[in-house]
């Protein structure tokens, strides 16, 4: 009986709110997929396939009122150099100057071989893209995933963890480094340790950059001050990339690797974002005055955010995932001052690898999986 008011209260919670939110699986059975917009509304989306531990980045456009995907090719240039396994390492794609489009992605690492930190670029408005490079310069230790963000005066950023050259083994020992191209990625500079100040960088977890919509470099990271804290930890530049301030947001005591991911999201003329601690998905507006909100129960990770014409926001998860292993997911609706509303609900199909990414379409959101 009691199975049967379980099941039933599930459905209920599925179906609550279903109108205003559409599922779709990534294209050819993808994994890890990401979404960026360009100016003129066009969805241009990256994702893996092939071996987990050396596949393909693929991508694929829809544009404004389409209601399909274009045919998909492969972005890098390189075959199967695109790391897929702990669900951390995958591609991440962000819209620029003049709609130009920036990938960056992890590279399979070999034997005496450190794993590559790889890049892309579209001018073509993902017409074409270019030969694939590598960027990670003489840092080590390249693991938990990079992330990319880029402005409409033609900055690019590369945020990525690792070790400085020579330095010892051990998490304490990781930095965050931010390469910062002012040529739209035609060149970058040398890598810059942004928490000199602050060591200390979980290895198997993402991290999550972006361009605030006032210009401020912001980045999320899980912090390994020690091995029995790490804390998700708001990095902020309001110099280009050239200094930073850190704080907390997300404690975490936990003697363990969660290999978490985060999102971030502009909302309006703040930034929301959205990370997991202690299990669950949190969400907060990233200023001093806005609270934490737990979105989700427990086993609740890699949370993704979108963000509707009516100011809604949707932040969706993975519920129950684990190495080699798939699960579901959870989606919850924002109203427009970010309070949570009653549509939500609870899905199965996460694949092995997989996690979810969401778009708007005008009132409405789509969850891809």
């Amino acid at each position: 009986m009691k199975r049967c008011i379980a099941f039933m209260l599930l459905l209920t919670v599925c179906a609550h709110g279903a109108e205003d939110v559409r599922f779709e699986r990534v294209p050819e059975g993808g994994v890890q997929p990401q979404v960026a917009t360009t100016r003129d509304g066009t969805l241009h989306l990256v994702y893996l396939i092939g071996n987990p531990g050396g596949g393909d980045v693929r991508y694929v456009t829809k544009k404004s009122g389409a209601t399909g995907w274009s045919e998909p090719h492969t972005l890098n240039s390189t075959p199967a150099t695109a790391v897929a396994m702990g669900t951390i390492r995958g591609a991440q794609i962000a819209a620029g100057k003049d709609d130009s489009l920036h990938v960056v992605w992890n590279g399979p690492g070999g034997k005496n071989q450190p794993a590559p930190l790889l890049y892309s670029r579209s001018l073509d408005h993902g017409g074409t893209f270019e030969k694939q490079r590598d960027l990670r310069a003489d840092t080590q230790g390249l693991d938990g995933g990079a992330s990319i963000a880029a402005s409409a005066k033609g900055e690019v950023y590369i945020v990525w963890h690792g070790a400085p050259a020579g330095a010892a083994p051990g998490e304490i020992n990781r930095r965050v480094f931010v390469l910062k191209s002012a040529d739209n990625g035609g060149t970058f500079s040398k890598p810059r340790i942004a928490n000199g100040d602050d060591p200390g960088v979980c290895a198997c977890c993402s991290l999550k950059t972006f361009v605030s919509p006032t210009g401020e470099l912001i980045t999320l990271y899980r912090a390994a001050r020690s091995m029995a804290q790490r804390d998700i930890t708001l990095m902020i530049s309001t110099d280009g990339g050239v200094t930073f301030q850190h704080r907390d947001v997300g404690p975490w005591a936990i003697n363990a690797c969660p290999m978490s991911s985060a999102s971030v999201i502009a909302a309006g003329a703040k930034t929301r974002a959205a990370w997991e601690a202690e299990g669950k998905v949190y969400t907060s507006l990233l200023d001093e005055s806005s609270a934490a909100l737990a979105v989700s129960e427990d086993k609740a990770r890699h949370p993704a955010l979108a963000m509707n014409a009516r100011g809604e926001t949707l932040i969706t998860w993975s519920v129950g995932t684990g190495w080699q292993k798939g699960g579901q997911l959870g989606w919850l609706v924002l109203d427009s001052s970010g309070k949570a509303t009653g549509k939500r609900g609870i899905k199965p199909g996460v694949p092995v690898w997989g996690f979810t990414a969401a778009y708007a379409e005008d009132d409405h959101f789509v969850i891809l999986y």
